[in-house]
């Protein structure tokens, strides 16, 4: 049995301490290394099988991108990640009709996406492209009236396809909820510690916190986001996954609020959002390379996005965000700034996540991350597989498994 109980963290977790007061070790059968979304549904899926289950976290809940995120959940335009953006939705769904639901909540439909494009042949071929791509989404081209319609808030003049998809979420509310659901299911939370694997006899025997305490276990899930790669493989061979980072600015507006999810589109790329941290990585321009992109939840107007190889200067980057949103949105003019989020995003090289056991780690030691901008909307689904991983011996499949090549 897990000593206990002291509590740390988040009031409304109902966190406790894995690690006794006299200092030294506890146990668990498994340890959880990230207490964002990935780490927190994992653990309450865990937990949910039976396994004594310990989450680590350095910080706080949600501390990463799983609290600063623009907070939709939405389709990730990759057939592969589709398919756990359908299932994260059925577990998000159980989630908000569940006891442990607190501020998270979950509409019967999406409010649907709004990809704005100033150019109408750009915006009609990205509707036939969607169409071909994924039908379910009922890929529709909008005019200009017809966004204006929609969305009175735009400037006019705008373009758009319309996609069946987009949960706007209060950011941090579904890993808030997942942590909750854990913690109910008898998993324990250390919350403030840094860790660092344990490692005998080729394998994984627990984590070592940064205060001198162990935990002893029979396997480890290491989902620390970006900075996963340095947990699980000091040595620096395996990167596969780097912080592309994101900075969202939060206001009131003074008016209506959209009510649909909205992002500039860029018209040639599926996956915007690595296309836009390549660009990043070897951009010469003085403002930063930025996508817009809007949600509104709780009453609350995020405001992004963008991602860039190196943590930014946030006042900046915040002022940017807010005179490229006013050229789509005018009323930002009279908005009420109530906060501004910076957050790395763990980018893959291809754009999927990494789940299951790293090529020459030690046994019992695993991974999953490198969601980029997808973690809130596939996370759940991810965190179910790496979860059979380490129970059951499940790998996935050969394009999410950790142990696939990734080229140069």
């Amino acid at each position: 049995m897990l000593p206990g109980p002291a509590r740390v963290g988040h009031p409304s977790f109902g966190i406790l301490s894995c690690v006794n007061e006299t200092g030294s070790r506890s146990t668990a059968d498994v340890v959880v290394v990230g207490g964002g979304i990935i780490g927190c549904s994992a653990a309450a899926i865990m937990a949910d099988r039976g396994a004594r289950v310990v989450v680590v976290e350095g910080r706080a809940i949600g501390a990463g991108a799983s609290g600063r995120n623009l907070g939709a959940i939405q389709h990730p335009f990759d057939p592969v990640l589709a398919t756990l953006y359908v299932e994260s939705l059925d577990r998000y769904r159980a989630l908000a009709d569940g006891p442990s639901a607190g501020a998270f909540a979950l509409g019967r439909q999406p409010a649907g996406l709004l990809q704005l494009n100033r150019d109408p042949d750009a915006a009609r071929r990205q509707a036939d492209r969607m169409a071909d791509a994924f039908p379910e989404l009922q890929p529709t081209f909008l005019g200009p009236a017809e966004v204006a319609e929609l969305e009175p808030l735009l400037v006019e003049g705008l373009t758009a396809v319309l996609l069946a998809t987009g949960y706007p979420v209060p950011p941090a509310a579904a890993t808030e909820a997942w942590a909750d659901l854990a913690a109910e299911r008898g998993a324990r939370f250390n919350v403030g510690e840094a860790a660092q694997v344990d490692v005998a006899d080729g394998r994984a025997t627990g984590v070592r916190l940064e205060g001198g305490s162990t935990i002893s276990a029979g396997a480890v899930l290491v989902a620390a986001g970006p900075w996963t790669p340095r947990i699980v493989d000091p040595a620096g061979a395996w990167r596969p996954i780097v912080p592309t980072w994101g900075v969202t600015v939060q206001v009131e507006l003074a008016g209506l609020a959209p009510t649909h999810v909205i992002e500039e589109d860029e018209g040639d790329a599926i996956n915007r959002p690595a296309a836009a941290t390549e660009r990043a990585a070897s951009s010469e321009q003085a403002d930063p390379p930025s996508l817009f992109s809007v949600a509104s939840a709780a009453g609350i107007t995020t405001i992004g996005s963008t991602f860039l190889p190196v943590e930014p200067d946030e006042a900046r980057v915040a002022d940017f965000l807010m005179s490229r949103a006013l050229s789509y949105m005018p009323s930002v003019a009279d908005a009420r700034i109530v906060g501004r989020r910076t957050c790395a995003r763990p980018q893959s090289v291809d754009g999927r996540p990494f789940i299951g056991s790293v090529p020459g780690s030690p046994g019992g030691l695993y991974v999953c991350a490198g969601h980029g901008p997808w973690g809130i909307s596939t996370g759940p689904a991810s965190a179910a597989m790496a979860a059979r991983a380490v129970l059951d011996g499940t790998p996935p499949p050969p394009e999410l498994d950790a142990r696939r090549s990734i080229g140069e």
